[in-house]
């Protein structure tokens, strides 16, 4: 069922010349200067994440979230605190946000950590996962369509209740590929046998958005020794973020953990519901320690590497620490040590992190949330990718605050085309910082909507060929709800394309599920909302079966034939109280292009060949033109 994408390249490739070949890499989008302007108080974000730092008061705290929760197209803010309400900022689209708690029904103090975005019962909305450190719980609240959140954690099985909690960062994914998003949660200092990491499963069609703790018998139940005591006979775990993520491309999410004191794990993803720890062996697990995590193809092969946030030596208080690492994905579930080739070792004291083109240059960039307390304090950092090395030029973009950074995020709040960044401090203000220069280079914004996957599509992986002409050119992004530290991204997938590029040639989605999509001659500079489509003939994914799928398929556009168990399956997974997307078990053509249909006959049948190769142009029973012979 899938489109090999891969075997296109390869045929157009024996058309490409030896020089279009070796230009590769050489005509790549000079940089352009960007600037990010803090517009924190302009844009009416004023808040203090808590009354000050004081001794022995939570230092490892201060998170944040970026998502769409009133599906007005603007993104908004959600926000933690430790001795105050928590904080939903919602996007006015003027620039500037408006504190909506209290109507959101965010009232209480209930000392919470990381927040993430997910829509748990796929019901069109997302719904907010937080954790808490110094409470005895963490808090799911379940969105109403409306604006208002109700907290619903324990009776769905989310609450992780007992002892004291140190709630760290929370991650979302479908692990198992039931179409429903699973939570998977961390924990500093708390004993294993009272751990807050835990895997919670989405009990899924059988009842949306609750969930049972499998743990232990997914195989997540195993941790590393720390370096405490003796190398080894520490009993407490030490995971701050997480991230699922699919670092082999077997189609199964993995789960990657950013740990203190060497903590750090690659869990691989079975296929059966299990994972194993494969951590000594991929080559990752170095950092001492491992704080925040990001995930992202910063050399352009295709693969998706990772960056992991440590700290180094602090003079007079901390040494022995060597600072970031740097992974490159080797494709065979190895990577390789990159860090003093990237250029990234040493940005002080180092939280939240995230890739992100800030530049729309058509490379990953890399952004860095720093500082440690009063006595200790650092700017946040932001390196431009040069052919995947980087380079330092945070005070020439304008990043010169120093504080006790934490959390750290990307966003687009201001629908512009490039990407603002959002970083949470402990005890302090946060700082939203406006990307200003970075749309001057051409660009394209992707959002996805499961249908027989999750709703939010999380787990999608989207490759963009700018120019099917040249080869290695492609950028590849995966829709993801992975933690930076306590934060967490829009699920936007953005795109730098570079000057000029008026148009991408081919656009490839593959969706969890398994099933593939593709769209050519797309245009730039705009946001494409991607629907799963399982209707044959829904060429541009906009759900309907519709003229301008015909004109696509009449230049070539590529199908993906479902079967009548493929629309059974969306049934089961989306629920009979969702709002379908076409439930009809044959795709049937609107009037306008049941006329195209006719007049294009004869043009169809003049170019069999090439529209049907080996004859198998639409193989389904239930499209009603087959070229099947």
């Amino acid at each position: 069922m899938f489109f090999q994408y891969a075997m296109l390249k390869h045929f157009r490739s024996q058309v490409v010349s030896v020089i279009a070949m070796l230009a590769v890499g050489a005509g790549a989008t000079p940089a352009l200067a960007v600037v990010y302007t803090n517009v924190t108080a302009a844009a009416g974000i004023n808040h203090l994440q808590n009354q000050g730092y004081a001794a022995g008061q939570l230092f490892m705290t201060g998170g944040g979230a970026a998502g769409d929760y009133d599906n007005d197209g603007l993104v908004d803010i959600f926000v933690t605190r430790l001795d105050a309400s928590d904080i939903l900022y919602r996007n006015k689209g003027d620039g500037t946000f408006e504190d909506v708690s209290a109507v959101a029904g965010f009232t209480a103090n209930l000392q919470t950590n990381s927040p993430a975005w997910g829509d748990v019962d796929n019901d069109g909305d997302q719904d907010l996962y937080v954790t808490a450190a110094g409470d005895t719980r963490f808090y799911m609240y379940i969105n109403d369509g409306s604006g208002h959140f109700t907290e619903e954690a324990a009776p769905r099985g989310a609450d992780v209740g007992g002892a004291f909690r140190y709630g760290q960062s929370v991650t979302f994914g479908d692990y198992d590929r039931d179409g429903y998003l699973d939570i998977h949660t961390n924990d500093w200092g708390n004993e294993i046998s009272v751990s807050t990491s835990r895997l919670l499963h989405n009990l899924g069609a059988a009842n949306p958005g609750h969930f049972e703790d499998v743990t232990a018998a997914a195989g997540i139940d195993v941790y590393r020794p720390s370096l405490f005591h003796g190398g080894g006979t520490d009993t407490k775990t030490y995971r701050f973020s997480s991230t699922f993520t699919d670092l082999d491309q077997d189609g199964h999410p993995d789960l990657a953990i950013a740990g203190d004191f060497t903590t750090s794990q690659i869990f691989w993803n079975n296929g059966d519901g299990t994972f194993t720890d494969g951590t000594l062996a991929a080559g990752v697990g170095t950092g001492e320690d491992a704080m925040g995590l990001t995930i992202g193809d910063y050399d352009g092969d295709g693969q998706l590497d990772m960056f992991v946030s440590n700290l180094v030596d602090v003079p007079g208080e901390i040494d022995d620490h060597s600072g970031n690492r740097l992974f490159r994905n080797n494709g065979n579930r190895t990577f390789s040590d990159q860090t003093d080739a990237g250029g990234v070792r040493d940005s002080g004291w180092s939280w939240g992190t995230t890739f992100l083109d800030h530049d729309n240059d058509g490379d990953q960039d890399l952004a860095v949330a720093n500082g440690w307390d009063q006595t200790f304090v650092d700017q946040s950092h932001l390196y431009q990718n040069d052919s995947g090395v980087f380079t330092d030029i945070t005070n020439a973009a304008g990043i010169t605050e120093k504080m006790m950074g934490r959390g750290l995020l990307s966003l687009d709040y201001d629908n512009d085309g490039d990407l603002d960044i959002f970083t949470t401090n402990n005890g302090q203000q946060p700082i939203l910082y406006r990307n200003d220069g970075g749309n001057t280079n051409d660009w394209l914004r992707i959002e996805t909507q499961g249908t027989i996957s999750n709703r939010d599509g999380i787990g999608t992986f989207i490759t963009v060929d700018p120019d099917t002409n040249v080869i290695g050119d492609e950028m590849v992004r995966e829709i993801g709800a992975g933690s930076n530290f306590l934060s967490q991204n829009e699920f936007t997938a953005h795109f730098g394309l570079g000057l000029n590029a008026s148009t991408i040639d081919l656009i490839t989605i593959v969706w969890p599920s398994g099933y593939e999509q593709v769209l050519s001659n797309v245009s730039a500079n705009q946001l494409l909302s991607l629907v799963e489509s399982v209707t044959p003939g829904d060429f541009d994914l906009s759900g309907n079966v519709d003229g301008a799928d015909f004109l696509m398929w009449q230049q070539g556009g590529s199908p993906n034939p479902l079967s009548q168990a493929d629309l059974a399956a969306w049934q089961v997974n989306y629920g009979a109280g969702a709002s379908p997307i076409n439930t009809a078990s044959t795709a049937v053509p609107e009037p306008t292009a049941c006329i195209l249909l006719m007049l294009g006959i004869s043009a169809m049948l003049f170019h069999r060949e090439w529209l049907c190769p080996s004859h198998t142009f639409f193989k389904n029973p239930d499209w009603p033109l087959s070229c099947t012979v």
